[in-house]
């Protein structure tokens, strides 16, 4: 997790590991393209082919793929797969796009500019590599001259095919939103307000499947209609189109499949019916379900990140009272250890951020610490700010009757054992243990925790992760936003453990995260958190 993924890639297994998932990855997306581009091919000829020729014909393809140009294609696939979700794919490559992008958006920059240039590159060269596929599964072309072959196709259509897919994408968004727009006002037809009720829960029931419905269709018709177009630029440049395809298939397969074919054609309206009384079910079974917890509150709890940052300095003692007035259910704090063994309150190497002073923290002793004002740099009316210790700090937090979550920021890992056994001895003497969240990048400082005092919470913090995090012991986990997905969740709640975001301070993202389910925010903006979440706080 964190930077021992990057790690892996330099081994020598870490960097076989990692081509076989990537290669794997773009395989069964080749797989799942090349089925779907056969079918719409042999379609267009007003020809039928089974989804076992299909599948057949695709894998006879694949050897075709070796060659100089996979390296090119698996790239270009890898860019394009956090646009996709599909459960098969490797959990490195869960991505939350919408979060991403938004991040990036509101924190306007070079890097920004960056991104931008890099999408547009990206999808420069998707629209010159899109015929690809369709010169190796129809035309049998070896990967490298298919690769040409495309490009040379999409010299001078690249606008064309990009309004296109545009305007067909914005064709399916809006018959969909249509659809759920109907469906949700149909329930305001009806007058009996019980009716309406059990119309709008079962309408919401079948809107769910209709929206899964929508998202698999969206790839086979743009491949459909990728697929015309294939023909329709071949046409223009005066090539000659024909179906030169050889189908192949197993007459095992090709059987039974017929068979299944059959059986449903003849059963269509036993299988419509069935597929209504399925939804029916669902719907009776989560409408008994929201009824008994349709008033309880959205238990999401709220942590102010470093306090209050946006009213008082960060990590101080007036940014703990600042952000417990504004309602926060938890206190985030960043501790750090002295030279001469004093834990304080501290996100950074040094002081120059916040105070101007560039020596480092683990240089420092607290009688030295203790005359810097870190106040002054902030604002004029918080001049004379010290740097408080955990002590102090918790002795304030205690006294508000918040839980805290200590951020450990560890310069010198030969002295971890000393800082973790001193944040326990303090959080023990204030008997904070059960309100108490300790989370840190290290596990083995977790674990040092976890053996001095058992009931406070320890939490791994990560920004990447891959492989079996259910083998950490660990009580939750503290994701960067961007690292959310329902697989993610899934597997954090399997194993008992919590899921905190950080730090979500863009009201969009705000909502974003909340549809999953999440334990705890961490934000620089409780007060915006509160409003999406609905709740009033009143200070005195």
């Amino acid at each position: 997790m964190n930077a021992d993924v990057y790690k892996i890639g330099f081994s020598y297994s870490g960097m076989a590991g990692m081509l076989f998932i990537s290669f794997l990855s773009v395989l069964i997306l080749l797989v799942e393209f090349g089925v779907i581009i056969l079918i719409a091919q042999q379609r267009y000829f007003h020809k039928n082919i089974l989804i076992s020729q299909a599948f057949i014909t695709t894998l006879r393809r694949l050897p075709k793929l070796i060659g100089f140009g996979i390296i090119q294609l698996i790239l270009l696939l890898l860019l394009i797969i956090p646009f996709f979700s599909a459960p098969n794919l490797p959990a490195l490559l869960d991505f939350n796009v919408p979060i991403f992008l938004t991040s990036r958006f509101y924190a306007f920059s070079f890097s920004l500019l960056a991104y931008i240039v890099v999408f547009l590159a990206i999808v420069y060269f998707v629209l010159r590599f899109i015929f690809t596929l369709h010169y190796l599964f129809i035309d049998g072309l070896p990967i490298r001259k298919a690769m040409k072959s495309s490009w040379k196709l999409t010299k001078k259509n690249k606008g064309k095919t990009l309004i296109h897919l545009i305007l067909l994408n914005i064709i399916i968004f809006l018959t969909g939103f249509l659809f759920m727009t109907f469906i949700s006002f149909v329930p305001s037809m009806i007058e009996y307000k019980v009716i309406a009720s059990v119309v709008e829960n079962y309408f919401m029931t079948f809107s769910s499947y209709m929206m899964i419905i929508f998202s698999l269709l969206i790839v086979p018709i743009n491949m459909i209609i990728i697929t015309r177009l294939f023909y329709l630029y071949k046409r223009k440049k005066g090539i000659a189109v024909q179906d030169k395809l050889t189908v192949h298939g197993s007459d095992r397969l090709g059987a039974l499949e017929n068979k299944l074919a059959t059986f449903f054609t003849k059963r269509k309206y036993l299988l419509i019916i069935t597929i209504m009384l399925y939804i029916t079910t669902t719907f009776l079974l989560n409408y008994t379900v929201n009824n008994k917890i349709v008033y309880l509150k959205w238990d999401v709890a709220v942590a102010g990140h470093r306090g209050d940052v946006q009213t008082a300095p960060e990590n101080s003692i007036s940014g703990i009272k600042a952000a417990v007035e504004k309602g926060v259910d938890v206190v985030e704090i960043d501790v750090k250890l002295t030279k001469d063994g004093v834990v304080i309150l501290n996100h950074d190497m040094n002081l120059k951020r916040v105070a101007g002073v560039s020596t480092n923290v683990k240089d420092m002793t607290y009688e030295e610490l203790a005359k810097i004002d870190i106040g002054a740099k902030f604002s004029e009316a918080f001049i004379g700010e010290k740097i408080p210790t955990l002590d102090e700090a918790m002795e304030v937090i205690k006294e508000e009757n918040v839980e805290v979550i200590i951020d450990v920021k560890s310069d010198v890992p030969k002295r971890d054992i000393e800082f973790a056994r001193r944040i326990v001895d303090i959080v023990e003497q204030h008997e904070m243990a059960d309100m108490t969240y300790i989370q840190s990048f290290s596990n083995e400082f977790l674990q040092e925790v976890r053996a001095t005092n058992s009931e406070i919470k320890i939490g791994q913090i990560m920004f990447l992760a891959a492989g079996n995090l259910g083998a950490l012991d660990v009580d939750f986990y503290t994701i960067n936003q961007s690292m959310l997905s329902d697989r993610f969740i899934k597997n954090a709640k399997r194993h008992n453990r919590e899921v905190w975001v950080w730090t979500v301070n863009i009201e969009r993202n705000m909502k974003e995260v909340l549809k999953y389910d999440i334990d705890g925010i961490i934000t620089d903006y409780p007060e915006k958190v509160h409003n999406v979440l609905g709740i009033e706080i009143f200070s005195e």
